[in-house]
């Protein structure tokens, strides 16, 4: 069996869970923010990090007169080193892909649960003046036979107080739900002031699969900066190898002198000078050490909150099927029987209210059972890497 809950202000304007989602993807900060990161590292998957070429202009002068000349020259990395170069950066940009993808996932659950807090928020009012009628009710009838029971007196005190009492409950619930649409609103990057959407039930969401998670954006943005830190290795370890160096330099005739073409070739030699090359690598190793560290340490930590988390979804979706199925339709039989029945004495009238209670209780129990099951799917969801869960 499940439960229905009526809207808790007719003023409230509908908001659907896709229209909420759909405004999220559209507006939220955090995405934009990966976004443009990945824009700046696809921009740099362009870069062959080959210097430009120098032009220069000359003129000499001597007893014979002025000549002129140009000269053009070039530095050409050793090959390994702009491969390296490039396909380190090229894993960087992969990564920050992998980054988006376990953001969408991550905003995508968020929403989920945000949307789904606000519907049990007004849910959980809803339940709560529910029992308020209920207590109400029982006044009646308590206030009917205390005139001449000192112990129906008490009753009918304990009762007032913890109708008052209820009354604090409400305010609670209702700045709690408030609080809930100012952090929706700051989450869809939308104003706060005039957003109170009234919402509706999702609908219980299932388990993940396995296989969507069995592939999480995290570890595979974390095998990809590893990645990238074994091309800078391999970049470093060839500052070793020698660069090559070209010029090519014109001067024109003069009286005394013919024209003057000459050609360079020459080759860097860093080996000659080993102490920058050799910690330039031994820091790029270290790097891809942590690297790995890092890696194993990330695959520690998904696997055991994945576990965790199956298995309270689990054990709280059990106990959400046990309230659903037998705990609260048996307290809605009990309320009907005992809403029939006039209470003769304090027994009865103690037995008549906590029948007539038992309900909206387990109504609000549910609702705090649920929101737990959702906390841990929406924990779930940030290793899935579909959308559609």
């Amino acid at each position: 069996m499940g439960l229905a809950f009526s809207s808790n202000s007719s003023a409230e304007e509908l908001l659907t869970y896709e229209h909420f989602l759909k405004m999220v993807f559209e507006k939220n900060l955090d995405l934009k923010i990966e976004s443009a990161k990945l824009d700046a590292a696809e921009s740099q998957t362009k870069k062959l990090n080959i210097p430009p070429p120098m032009i220069g202009y000359m003129r000499m002068t001597d007893e014979s007169g002025s000549a002129n000349g140009f000269e053009v020259s070039q530095m050409i990395p050793f090959p390994s080193k702009v491969s390296a170069g490039r396909a380190s950066r090229k894993f960087e940009a992969d990564s920050q892909k992998e980054v988006i993808v376990g953001m969408e996932s991550e905003i995508h659950a968020k929403a989920r649960l945000i949307y789904f807090s606000i519907w049990q928020g007004q849910a959980k009012i809803d339940a709560l003046k529910e029992k308020k009628d209920v207590i109400k009710s029982h006044l009646q009838l308590a206030r009917a036979g205390a005139r001449s029971d000192s112990f129906l007196k008490i009753h009918l005190l304990k009762t007032e107080s913890d109708l008052d009492l209820l009354e604090n409950d409400m305010m609670s619930a209702e700045q709690d739900l408030l609080e809930r649409q100012i952090r929706a609103a700051k989450f869809a990057n939308i104003d706060p002031i005039d957003f109170h959407p009234k919402a509706e039930d999702p609908g219980l969401i299932q388990l993940p699969t396995q296989k969507s998670l069995s592939a999480p954006a995290q570890i595979e943005s974390t095998k990809l900066i590893l990645e990238s830190f074994k091309a800078r290795e391999q970049e470093e370890r060839s500052s070793w190898f020698p660069d090559l160096y070209l010029r090519y330099q014109e001067i024109g005739k003069t009286e005394m002198m013919p024209k003057i073409s000459e050609i360079m070739i020459g080759v860097s030699l860093p080996f000659l000078f080993p102490w920058d090359a050799s910690a330039s690598a031994d820091q790029a190793t270290a790097q891809r050490l942590q690297a790995e560290y890092i890696l194993e340490q990330e695959k520690r930590r998904v696997d055991s909150e994945k576990e965790t988390l199956v298995a309270r979804a689990t054990f709280l979706r059990k106990q959400l099927d046990n309230l659903n199925h037998n705990l609260l339709p048996r307290a809605e039989r009990r309320m009907k029987l005992v809403r029939n029945l006039a209470p003769r004495d304090l027994e009865s009238l103690q037995d008549h209210r906590e029948a007539m209670e038992a309900f909206p209780d387990l109504k609000i129990k549910v609702l705090d059972v649920r929101f737990q099951y959702e906390e841990a799917i929406s924990e779930l969801l940030k290793f899935s890497r579909s959308r559609s869960q």
